[in-house]
């Protein structure tokens, strides 16, 4: 599993690469309570998915695309099957 992380403060936004191309996580640091608590994600954020095991790194080199799809799809989101 390879992906790129861009910066765009308070967002650390990480595109993967095949086999899991299609998947943007983005991962929001914070200095304050009252920082987190004004936050406001951007309208291209999609899914929380804090919460969510499989969203984390360990899993994820782990993950075929074919579960990350079924993944995807239980949040509403299609991503095709295989590319």
């Amino acid at each position: 599993m390879t992906k790129t992380r861009f910066s765009v403060p308070p967002l650390g936004i990480d595109v993967f690469d095949a086999p899991l191309e299609g998947l943007v996580l983005g991962e929001a640091e914070f200095t304050s309570d009252e920082e987190a608590l004004g936050f406001v994600p951007p309208p291209e954020c999609v899914a929380e998915v804090t919460d969510d095991a499989r969203f984390t790194g360990r899993r994820l080199v782990e993950t075929s695309r074919h579960e990350l799809v079924a993944w995807l799809a239980e949040y509403g989101i299609r991503l095709k099957a295989s590319r």
